[in-house]
């Protein structure tokens, strides 16, 4: 995977992975063939850069899966906005679309593995629900993989994180921020196509394991470790996007990391942190030092110690070799990004 500044961008490179506005609009496709004219709207758009797949032969199936990954979270958000909207105006769900999107999201998991997303989103209040609940499966189906779920768990794990805040959009929710876990659980029980397990993540993912969550107050065994892995993933995405809000994804890590034993479950934290990567290769961050840059590469075990590429220099920095550098933000004010909704 090669990521190349917008200004060393030629004529003839083929898009490793799509561009879309912050919104979810598909602007460029992955395999797209850039054009002079595409490079010169991408500069006027204020676009850092972009990954390319034909500069380096060996990566290209590598960069496929990446942007296969972009346009799947982008149908992902257009069907979870469709979805909350139907539910929203007629109180009714169409649970074979659901199931298939969430099949689509456990392939994609289990073909490629060892691929990173990314955890920091710009968001507008109208389009947060529908990216939360995205990400939150997103996170959810990785921690699955980590605890050695079979594909059928990995499946009934995406269907409940896909739908956990379905309640929330629901008439039936008269305080839809304490109500909507059983307002979401009676709506799923409607449906018998929809599996159990998945109704009971909806109904528990604000439960906690010493009794103080809700609407319940479950606690230990009662409280599933499929919804315990929603839990874990909702409360990260929240902390991390909360709209109005600089937090960074290892802090995010560290926040959920401090919630052992009170919220969640140790074997549950060391499988989600074993799952995360808090700077995906094409994460554009801001430095300590200011400088500008995105990360190029990750060191394995070492996942807040990226390689940053700075943007005007063209400096390679190794946070490995620069310890009293650090990562101080995710620039997120970007008109355009290279993967993401």
């Amino acid at each position: 995977m090669r990521w190349v500044p917008t200004s060393e961008l030629e004529e003839g490179d083929r898009l490793g992975r799509s561009l879309y506005t912050r919104d979810g609009r598909l602007i460029l496709s992955s395999g797209q063939v850039l054009t002079r004219r595409m490079i010169e709207g991408l500069a006027r758009l204020n676009v850092d850069g972009a990954f390319i797949d034909n500069r380096r032969p060996n990566e290209v199936s590598s960069i496929r899966s990446a942007g296969h990954l972009d346009t799947l979270r982008a149908e992902a958000f257009e069907y979870v906005k469709k979805l909350f909207t139907t539910v929203a105006d007629e109180e009714r769900l169409e649970p074979r679309p659901v199931m298939r999107l969430a099949n689509d999201i456990v392939r994609h998991a289990i073909e490629e593995e060892e691929q990173g997303f990314q955890l920091k989103e710009y968001r507008t209040e109208a389009a947060y629900l529908y990216a939360h609940s995205v990400n939150v499966c997103l996170l959810a189906v990785r921690t699955g993989q980590a605890l050695r779920y079979s594909e059928l768990q990995l499946k009934t794990l995406a269907i409940g994180a896909l739908l956990h805040d379905i309640g929330r959009v629901s008439k039936r929710a008269v305080n839809p921020a304490v109500d909507h876990p059983r307002v979401g659980f009676d709506l799923m029980r409607r449906y018998p196509e929809l599996p159990l397990l998945s109704a009971h993540v909806v109904l528990q993912h604000h439960e906690k394991v010493n009794g103080t969550g809700f609407p319940f107050g479950v606690q230990g065994d009662q409280f599933r470790q499929a919804s315990q892995i929603v839990a874990v993933a909702n409360d990260f995405d929240h902390f991390v996007n909360e709209i109005g809000q600089n937090r960074l994804p290892h802090e995010g890590i560290e926040y959920i990391m401090s919630k052992v034993d009170t919220h969640y479950d140790i074997s549950v934290v060391r499988a989600f942190v074993k799952s995360v990567t808090p700077y995906p290769v094409g994460t554009v961050v801001r430095l300590s030092s200011g400088l500008i840059g995105t990360v190029v590469e990750m060191h394995k075990g070492h996942p807040s110690r990226p390689v940053i590429l700075t943007k005007d220099q063209h400096l390679r920095i190794d946070l490995m070799h620069f310890p009293t550098e650090f990562i101080e933000e995710v620039i997120m004010d970007q008109r355009v990004t290279a993967s993401g909704v």
